[in-house]
């Protein structure tokens, strides 16, 4: 038994110490406190085995605040670190509090010889995972935490060694995964000091498995189709594999999240982890409820339900999601124009189609990753003849490179007929732009909602010059919209696009981009070609529509004076998930008109008059209630002899195109410097900037010339302009 006065007191005395010692150095080391923060987190995870149930709300608490407080004591300093030190002996404190309430710990003296405890009495775990807690006694220092992981699907030993330490207390968390069911016998050894041990028997039995036996179906075809599937314990919240389940790691080049679990990053009760299955699965559980989601992208109605299993019972469960709205049958259809998966045969081409075909991604972007050095993610060719079908599902092989993380961002390329690459002029972008073009490719570039690895300099130098099709404005949930307005503000037309990133993101098409195909069939073709029109919105959830005078985004609108444009738009969502909560019509920017949900809407919409003024662009953006975001690319209004642009925001607009120019100069001119010193010569990055940076200066110097013609036209268009503009 442990004795919980002796604890109690021990408690208190280390909090005081901790407190107080902590405006003026760490109360432990870093290795120490990512050790507890371990150990807090299992905590959280395997609660049910170890708390009662009022005692969860305090171990998530306790969990999240270590972490926010180990954090803090990393990134900041002076007061800001005193402070975060508090919190984190604070938090400590009541960590050694809370193990009181571990009604389940095993107390373990470690003495100076080797002894062999009795046998514990067997402990019978619900399900195939559970948890033990040992309270080691080695003297009366501070108290250490220790993880121990015991998955016993795992080449193991019979038994586990759980490191203690000499001169204090310790907790063992020994966390055990995938136990044999029927009776199983293991012994953990705690050592003292050499050669002495304690070794304790350990028993446990776990009840016989039941089975879940699943097939799912669709109105669109004849039998089972793919889906992605989470089946949750509701006793301990563990994820089951299901039977049959998709492993996409061998494809992902051991590249980001390169597993088959895939934890999305989907809106609202979606978001969580699931396995991507061919249709008909059948998983033995231990006995118990489960959880089972079934989703099947944005346009299905996804499926919740419980079931409960019994020992040695198969539960068999037929589901059909139904789609809650079908964009063919109005002319979009969807693609994802960012999946890194390797294809190299048929069996790989099998099992990306299958997934895509899981989530309704009608066109996927398979792209070959490179940089400067290698290639990730290889395709066995390109073009129209490695393009692979499936059931009206199309997969593409394209490129992400030119793709630098310092200098000037990622580059994206749809429909090419070969890869495109030479890192002796990797820092010219536009050469692959043009290459791409020449054979009726599309160039973009991705993660622009983020502006991550600086992608707004190279889009500062190529889209003046009219090299650029697409842009990714929503990525792991995200809309970004700043750099996609100020290029449209300085009056260049910008195509939204989307795309996922797996196995960085989460699933294919949890964000996707539509092209409107109208009438016409779906082809790949049409579907690229409806892209470089720009007839596109990119949406993770609810759906949207924008109508400004029968044009629809990406098209034009030539107008000879001011005169009212009829502006149609509305957004509309699943009634069971996720109902539209605005609506916004966005001109230069600038929301000029809002429709905001006062109950829950199936449809938004709005219809009004706008005047043509100079000329202007004009998008509708959606939010549903869910947390979702959708947005159109422009309806563009060019009043003859004028540019669309935000024209009384132009000086702002060039300074900041000018700024990323200069910057890309910077880094030119910081490369030229440590070529010349001889510090380069074993970084090929830097080294062939250095190189190659007399042509990328000509092609800044040339964009600098067209932001100057720019301010030239300015000039000529204001005597054109309405009186209200300046």
């Amino acid at each position: 038994m442990i004795d919980r006065r002796l604890l109690s007191t021990k408690i208190l005395a280390s909090a005081a110490i901790l407190v107080a010692c902590a405006s003026a150095a760490p109360a432990q080391s870093n290795e120490e406190m990512q050790g507890v923060v371990q150990f807090a987190g299992s905590l959280a995870q395997y609660r049910v085995y170890l708390f009662p149930e009022a005692t969860f709300p305090e171990v998530d608490t306790l969990n999240r605040d270590l972490r926010e407080a180990q954090g803090q004591a990393r990134r900041a300093d002076g007061d800001a670190r005193n402070a975060a030190l508090v919190n984190w002996a604070q938090g400590v404190a009541r960590l050694e509090k809370l193990m009181t309430s571990v009604q389940s710990a095993i107390s373990i003296t470690v003495g100076d010889t080797k002894k062999v405890l009795p046998a514990h009495a067997p402990i019978a775990f619900p399900a195939g995972s559970g948890a033990l807690m040992f309270h080691v006694n080695a003297g009366a220092g501070p108290a250490k935490y220790v993880v121990v992981e015991n998955d016993f699907s795992e080449v193991s030993k019979s038994r586990v060694r759980c490191e203690v330490s000499a001169g204090a207390e310790t907790w063992v968390l020994v966390t055990l995964t995938s136990v044999p069911m029927l009776k199983t016998i293991q012994e953990y050894e705690f050592p003292g000091v050499e050669p002495a041990k304690t070794i304790l028997p350990m028993a446990f039995t776990t009840p016989d498995r039941g089975t879940i036996r699943i097939a799912i179906r669709s109105l669109d075809v004849r039998g089972a189709v793919p889906a992605m599937l989470r089946i949750t314990s509701k006793f301990d919240g563990r994820d089951v594999r299901p039977g049959g389940a998709l492993d996409f790691a061998p494809q992902f080049d051991h590249q980001g999240n390169f597993s088959g679990p895939r934890r999305t990053n989907l809106p609202g009760k979606l978001s969580g982890s699931y396995w991507c299955v061919p249709g008909e699965t059948t998983t033995a559980v231990p006995p118990g409820d489960y959880a089972i989601v079934i989703e099947r992208g944005v346009e299905h109605v996804a499926v919740f339900d419980t079931v409960h299993v019994e020992s040695h019972e198969t539960v068999e469960r037929e589901y059909m999601p139904l789609r809650w709205v079908d964009m063919r049958k109005r002319g979009w259809w969807s693609g994802d124009d960012h999946v890194h998966c390797q294809i190299l045969n048929d069996t790989d081409a099998r099992v990306l189609s299958t997934w895509t075909r899981a989530e309704d991604v009608r066109l996927a972007n398979v792209v070959k990753m490179g940089d400067i050095y290698r290639t990730w993610f290889e395709q066995r060719g390109f073009g129209p003849a490695y393009r692979v079908e499936n059931n009206g599902y199309i997969l593409c092989p394209g490129q992400e490179c030119p793709r630098t993380h310092n200098e000037l961002g990622h580059s994206l390329h749809m429909n090419i007929t070969h890869m495109i690459r030479d890192t002796d002029r990797y820092y010219l972008y536009d050469t692959v732009f043009d290459a791409v073009h020449a054979d009726g490719g599309l160039s973009g570039y991705a993660h622009v909602n983020t502006n991550l690895f600086h992608v707004d300099r190279d889009m500062s130098i190529n889209i003046p010059k009219q090299k650029v099709d697409f842009i990714e404005l929503l990525q792991f949930a995200n809309l970004g919209t700043d750099l996609f307005y100020d290029f449209l503000n300085t009056g260049f037309k910008v195509t939204a696009s989307a795309g996922s990133d797996v196995p960085w993101g989460g699933t294919v098409g949890e964000v996707r981009v539509y092209a409107y195909l109208g009438r016409k069939g779906f082809s790949a073709d049409r579907w690229f070609e409806a892209v470089r029109q720009g007839h596109t919105f990119v949406t993770n959830g609810v759906m949207i529509d924008l109508n400004v005078d029968h044009a629809m985004p990406g098209d034009q609108i030539t107008v000879k004076q001011d005169r009212p444009l009829r502006v149609r738009a509305r957004a509309w969502g699943d009634p069971q998930r996720a109902t539209p909560a605005k609506l916004e019509i966005v001109v230069h920017g600038d929301v000029i008109k809002t429709v905001a949900a006062t109950a829950q809407e199936a449809e938004l919409a709005t219809e009004f008059d706008l005047p043509a003024g100079d000329g202007l662009w004009i998008s509708a953006r959606a939010e549903g209630t869910d947390g979702s975001r959708a947005h159109t690319t422009p309806v563009y209004v060019i009043r003859e002899g004028l540019r669309f642009w935000k024209y009384d925001a132009l000086d702002q607009l060039i300074a900041k195109r000018l700024a990323s120019l200069a910057e890309v100069e910077k880094i030119v001119a910081d490369a030229q410097a440590q070529d010349r010193e001889g510090k380069v010569d074993d970084n090929r990055p830097i080294k062939q900037l250095a190189l190659q940076s007399p042509e990328l200066l000509e092609r800044v110097k040339d964009a600098r010339a067209i932001y100057t013609e720019l301010q030239a036209t300015m000039e000529r268009e204001r005597p054109l302009r309405h009186k209200s503009n300046p």
